[in-house]
């Protein structure tokens, strides 16, 4: 996978997010029952959405991480040269605003779905038959069908609590870098028990193949040469700071010929660097505390989940954690203060064996992060700990209703035709 096909990504998330956003708000302002209809969110969001100024409107769509997600099934992309009725006729009125938004979030579907790696880490697409179907789509389809779907193709992932820790009261806003973080680990309950359990199976399955006795053969090795997908592989390793060594113990026989021809190539590529007798120990690249800053562990759970998107694709788990990272650091963030030999040690190769390192989901941020278990004495969610500091916005206290927004289908409402713009302000909790 290179990062040609990914480098616009953060951009085109990011238009997506302005377009989105500005049809919810529209809709709320004239009818936040159908927001909540159309778009997917609570009557609370829309509300909110709908009240706030523009400044606050636009720092909220310029974050450069998806603030949506996408909404196909293979059937709905396979019918969609049907035009196909709204959920009720009320709803008819939104079609121009619904064409709007499903021609531009179909365009960014289709640009992204030559490559599943770049479907998954882009737009959270995963599944093969719906980027299978994509793939096969005319080059017409996203203006001449994009008003054909009577929903849309991608809904907000919006919450009061995400929209509490994105926006700040004063006029200073949330650092975008902070935004994009927030945006790639928010998850629901639901969403973060799947990611929990999957990441079990994988470890139990581990655990089995381990015990697995091996046979060993006799005569010539099996392999005297890399392929050209592990080659790549090796070198994004090496171009994150992985030892040859490390390396060569995770992708290597020792004994192969092969394994000492990369080392010399990896000690010129990636040299380790030397020390006077006497020195302190240089452990700025891969001796750095994933634990001790709360910053680090949320860039660290941000590639966390893009490496789960990778591996719900298809990407073996080892290599879907390098090529997270790699996307990851070479997109976002170069200086996250996370290596790739950190991520491998603290995160992925703990998980895998079931020890150390879990998943804990924070009701009151909304988000998925990482913990470890002998550290007691910090602040489980790092989004806390960094609101906390100053970082993000504060969460409003809420008594009466719930921290964690469930997914409810909201279809079952009645219409609301006595909502207007001038009760909205004084109906927001």
């Amino acid at each position: 996978m290179t990062h040609t096909g990914v480098a616009k990504g953060p951009s085109d998330q990011k238009t997506l997010n302005e377009e989105i956003i500005e049809g919810l708000v529209e809709v709320a302002r004239r009818n936040p029952q159908h927001a909540v209809e159309l778009f997917g969110v609570t009557l609370g969001v829309a509300m909110r959405l709908a009240a706030l100024p523009d400044a606050q409107l636009d720092d909220l769509a310029t974050t450069p991480v998806a603030l949506w997600r996408p909404a196909l099934t293979e059937r709905l992309v396979r019918r969609l040269p049907e035009r196909r009725p709204m959920l009720t006729p009320d709803h008819e009125v939104y079609r121009p605003l619904v064409k709007r938004i499903n021609r531009l979030a179909l365009a960014t579907f289709v640009r992204y779905a030559d490559d599943p790696a770049s479907a998954a880490l882009v737009c959270d697409i995963t599944d093969r038959d719906v980027i299978r179907a994509l793939q096969e789509l005319p080059a017409f389809a996203f203006l001449e069908w994009g008003g054909n779907p009577g929903t849309l193709l991608a809904v907000p992932r919006l919450s009061d609590a995400l929209i509490d820790r994105l926006l700040r009261t004063d006029d200073d806003g949330v650092e975008p870098g902070l935004r994009g973080l927030l945006a790639l680990t928010q998850c629901c309950e639901q969403e973060f028990a799947l990611i929990r359990h999957a990441v079990q199976q994988e470890s139990a399955a581990y655990r089995v193949a381990e015990r697995t006795p091996v046979s060993k053969r006799s005569g010539r090795p099996p392999s005297t040469f890399l392929m050209p997908g592990t080659s790549s592989l090796i070198l994004a390793m090496l171009r994150h700071h992985m030892r040859p060594t490390e390396v060569e113990d995770r992708m290597l026989a020792t004994s192969d010929v092969r394994a000492a021809q990369l080392r010399g190539i990896a000690e010129r590529f990636h040299p380790k660097p030397k020390r006077d007798k006497g020195a302190p120990r240089d452990r700025t690249r891969d001796h750095r505390d994933l634990w001790g800053s709360a910053h680090r562990r949320l860039s660290a759970t941000a590639i966390f989940c893009l490496q789960r998107r990778l591996v719900d694709a298809g990407v073996e788990a080892f290599e879907a954690m390098v090529w997270a990272y790699d996307y990851y650091a070479c997109t976002y963030d170069p200086d996250c203060g996370v290596t790739l030999s950190r991520m491998l040690k603290d995160v992925f190769t703990p998980m895998r064996e079931g020890t150390d390192t879990h998943l804990g989901h924070c009701a009151k941020c909304g988000v998925v992060h990482l913990a470890h278990e002998e550290k007691t004495g910090i602040i489980e969610c790092p989004v806390c700990v960094l609101a906390r500091a100053g970082k993000f916005g504060q969460r409003r206290s809420r008594v009466d209703r719930a921290e964690t927004p469930a997914l409810h289908d909201y279809r079952g409402w009645p219409q609301a035709a006595g909502w207007s713009v001038s009760g909205i302000g004084s109906s927001r909790g």
